[in-house]
């Protein structure tokens, strides 16, 4: 009887174990089935592409053309970072306007660069007041390096709202930053008729005056018409300030300060213009030609010296070295004046070029601005910022003796044309959206032989950022008064470079000195020091 019913209990346990090894079976089977059930048919072992992020990307600036819409770096961007970026430019010649009407209308591109000055900020805190665009603060937070180059409390002052604090902008990279910036104003000079003359380019006013005077009597005219040794448009001013140091003055304890235009040794700039007229060295049309007429001159080869921007130097470079490479424009020092301060052409500070806002509509998308931010932030990184820069390894660009990045040949032929169009059609440094640096640096500097040269040439010419002059603002003095005073300086200068004699034209500088007096002169200039001193007071140096 044991024996039964041992057996009878064996019997019934051996029956449970199976049929719980045949409902494990069946649950593994039932949840294997269950994850296969979740992928697409003929994808087993794969896994589901994202769909790419379409970002409709505008450049609200005055000077940007878009790229091709099939370029490299668009097709690069796509393959490798699923990224399907559509960039188109505003080309116009006023943005400010045209964010106006994008604020009335509420329509606002996915992501918008703009142009980071005063007026067009306000428009773009403007569009987050009205809901048009996200913070951005969180986001910043969360990707720092975004920043890395800029300075927290600067951003604070020039880009928050002024009514909620909040930052709706991602700063570009600041375009004055001295590890960054990229040196674009100063003199340039004929390389091939200073070798004429025998002489170097002149540091000093003086050595100015000689050169040009050598440049007169040595040079022959250029296709039956007389050269031309100097030539200005309203960039003249930079060589103002060989006298007045920059475009203001101010004490060093922000008590006193004198504008370009009402300090005293501006009589020695006024004297030396008309000294170069009297003795035909200067461009009898200096004070009155347009844009396109001075670049057609530079253009020519008639034209010896000016001071600009790299641009007319490089646009004019483009035509006289396709004629014979030996013809081009170089970048030449920083002018002084022997016993006074070296002149300001350029400032090292933390400003901007440019910024980006995210539209709301883009935002309300669930991933779209955290797959644009990591995008952004792999633009930071050596490798985003060389490709977004260079382009495609190999491409485009190949390593020197150095170890530098620089452009193939042909590459190097196209970039220097100045014509952008090596660029609109493969789409390098388009979709380089904060325009982040590469440092320490893997390239060589971009851009043609002449601006790389002026890198060196004007550094001389650049100083820091007064931040007490700029960060402390303007006021009703100024925006009353300062339209007027700024256009009265090209109507004394023309007065007194067209005088008979040295005296009349120092004569006039003394007439026009009291007559910024009479114009509004010292209400802005007391209302700037005033404003200064409540800055320091909440600012302490």
């Amino acid at each position: 009887m044991k024996k039964s019913i041992k057996l009878v209990t064996m019997l019934l346990l051996s029956s449970m174990l199976a049929a719980s090894l045949a409902a494990c079976s069946k649950n593994e089977n039932n949840e294997s089935a269950t994850k296969t059930s979740d992928k697409p048919e003929n994808t087993v072992g794969e896994e589901t592409k994202e769909e790419p992020l379409k970002i409709n990307l505008m450049y609200m600036h005055t000077y940007d053309n878009a790229p091709k819409q099939d370029n490299r770096m668009h097709e690069w961007l796509l393959e490798n970072k699923n990224l399907d970026i559509q960039i188109t430019a505003a080309n116009t010649k006023t943005p400010t306007d045209k964010m106006n009407t994008m604020l009335a209308s509420g329509d606002i591109p996915d992501v918008v660069s703009i142009l980071t000055d005063d007026i067009n900020n306000g428009i773009a805190n403007k569009w987050a007041e009205a809901g048009y665009i996200i913070d951005m603060g969180p986001w910043l937070d969360k990707y720092p390096d975004l920043l890395k180059y800029s300075d927290p409390a600067f951003n604070q002052v020039t880009y928050a709202s002024k009514k909620d604090g909040n930052m709706y902008m991602i700063p570009g990279n600041p375009a004055g930053n001295s590890e960054i910036m990229t040196l674009n104003v100063g003199p340039m000079i004929r390389e091939d008729w200073l070798k004429q003359v025998g002489m170097n380019a002149p540091k000093t006013i003086d050595e100015l005056y000689l050169v040009l005077k050598a440049f007169k009597e040595q040079i022959a005219d250029v296709n039956g018409k007389p050269i031309i040794p100097a030539s200005f448009d309203n960039f003249r001013q930079f060589l103002m300030y060989s006298w007045t140091g920059n475009w203001f003055n101010i004490s060093e304890d922000y008590k006193s300060m004198h504008w370009w235009f009402n300090d005293p040794k501006i009589e020695e700039y006024m004297v030396f213009m008309n000294k170069l007229y009297k003795e035909g060295l200067l461009d009898m049309e200096t004070i009155t030609q347009q844009p396109a007429q001075y670049q057609a001159k530079l253009s020519s080869g008639r034209v010896g010296f000016t001071i600009n921007t790299n641009g007319p130097m490089d646009t004019a470079n483009g035509v006289l070295k396709a004629e014979d490479p030996a013809k081009r424009f170089i970048p030449s020092p920083p002018l002084q004046v022997p016993g006074l301060k070296m002149p300001t052409y350029q400032e090292s500070n933390f400003s901007m070029a440019t910024g980006l806002v995210v539209s709301k509509k883009f935002a309300e998308k669930p991933g779209n601005v955290e797959r644009l931010m990591e995008f952004l932030n792999w633009s930071m990184s050596t490798e985003g910022a060389t490709i977004l820069s260079t382009g495609p390894d190999g491409e485009f660009y190949v390593k020197n003796a150095d170890g530098l990045l620089e452009p193939k040949p042909e590459v190097k032929a196209e970039q220097d044309k100045a014509d952008r169009s090596f660029e609109t059609r493969s789409g390098i440094s388009y979709y380089n959206l904060l325009s982040a640096p590469v440092i320490p640096k893997a390239t060589v500097m971009a851009g043609t032989d002449e601006l790389i040269m002026a890198q060196d040439t004007w550094q001389p010419g650049v100083s820091l950022q007064d931040i007490p002059f700029n960060f402390s603002g303007t006021g009703q003095a100024w925006d009353k008064n300062w339209p007027n005073l700024w256009p009265e300086i090209s109507k004394w200068e023309a007065k007194a470079m067209f005088a008979s004699s040295e005296q009349e034209a120092r004569k006039i500088t003394q007439d026009m000195l009291e007559n910024f007096k009479k114009i509004g002169e010292p209400e802005v200039t007391a209302e700037k020091l005033k404003l200064i001193d409540e800055y320091l007071q909440k600012n302490p140096k």
